[in-house]
């Protein structure tokens, strides 16, 4: 005759069970909130080739409060950097939305100007931008960051593409 096992037995199993399954739904949920956006080549193609500029990363993140401003260059007048962080919207930003992130540092100091354009496949928050930034006359350091507001709804990015490009001068993109 089979030995009987302890009810106690019974219910302590299924417990552990139960919160093996809790705890595996848990750690999968925060796994799949992380900031990081998936390196190049995954969904990120970062494309370009601008003297002394290098594409450093992309994250998913809160826009910043206060949000970026949106650059006044155009094409004819690209707007002017700073040394240090130059940070920027490439659409509406309202802070604390969703936003792709991406950074670009100068490498050996940056002069002249680029455009950068930000697109995004992302269910309902798709689009594209492009901006305008440039130094007319001095080498600079530092970085540019530039932000794309995805909204406050949860969505599913499926591609973002950042692309860079030297102006013609300093002042007339492209």
């Amino acid at each position: 005759m089979p030995a009987r096992v302890p009810g106690r037995l019974v219910y302590l199993a299924t417990f552990v069970g139960v919160l093996a399954l809790v705890g595996g739904f848990a750690l999968a949920t925060f796994t799949t909130a992380s900031s990081q956006l998936y390196a190049q080549g995954d969904y990120v193609s970062a494309a370009g080739s601008v003297a002394g500029l290098t594409y450093t990363s992309v994250q998913l993140a809160a826009t910043s409060n206060p949000a970026p401003a949106l650059p006044t260059g155009t094409s004819s007048s690209p707007q002017v950097l700073a040394t240090g962080v130059n940070a920027f919207c490439a659409n509406t930003c309202v802070a604390g939305d969703f936003a792709i992130v991406a950074t670009y540092t100068f490498t050996t100091g940056f002069a002249g100007a680029a455009q950068f354009t930000v697109q995004a496949s992302a269910g309902a928050a798709s689009g594209s931008d492009t901006i305008y930034l440039g130094q007319a006359s001095t080498a600079i350091g530092g970085t540019i960051v530039i932000t794309w507001d995805l909204g406050s709804a949860a969505l599913t990015i499926t591609a973002v593409t950042l692309t860079d490009q030297q102006c013609s001068s300093a002042t007339s993109c492209p």
